[in-house]
């Protein structure tokens, strides 16, 4: 059993340090615009609770209404401006020849090394703020209903060179 010893200890040696490769910087200003627009939906929120409640001669219910509202839209204000910077520290990944190895979270830590050989699909995505950043987000995909990944933030080329090479290293071939 060498050969089972041996990778077991090379999968521990890739675990115990954290991947090489970080998301692109641009991923921190599209992340803190999504933190932004989740503000901005709170904003609105508790104007229009609070108005209506008004309205309605509830003025009590109005004003706490008010004062819950706008310490939750005060929190999401702080997270827009903090979660972006941790969550861009704390993601890392690399392709090493065990798979895809992707280090995440900022309280909690997740490490997940994706073997090539489970790898079905490799996917590129792009959603409208995306593309407003020139980013894109790549998808892998397992037959695990666990196994699978994603790699948001990436370069365009960068997420080019990653697709071709992660569909190359699990011998995945165009059209099948």
């Amino acid at each position: 059993m060498p050969g089972v010893m041996e990778r077991r200890t090379t999968l521990v040696a890739v675990i115990l340090r954290e991947p090489a490769l970080q998301l692109d910087p641009r991923v921190q200003r599209l992340w803190a615009l999504e933190w932004g627009l989740f503000a901005l939906v709170g904003v609105v929120a508790t104007t229009m609770t609070a108005s209506l409640l008004a309205m309605a001669d509830n003025d009590r219910a109005a004003l706490v209404a008010g004062l819950v509202g706008g310490l939750v839209t005060l929190l999401l204000l702080v997270l827009a401006l903090v979660q972006p910077r941790l969550a861009y520290r704390r993601f890392r990944y690399e392709i090493t020849e065990l798979g895809l190895y992707v280090a995440r979270g900022r309280l909690w830590r997740h490490w997940q090394v994706v073997p090539h050989a489970r790898v079905q699909t490799v996917d590129t995505k792009r959603g409208p703020l995306e593309r407003q950043f020139g980013l894109v987000s790549v998808a892998v995909t397992t037959a695990s209903a666990r196994g699978g990944t994603d790699i948001p933030g990436l370069d365009v080329g960068v997420a080019d060179a990653l697709v071709d090479e992660l569909a190359r290293k699990a011998g995945i071939d165009e059209g099948t």
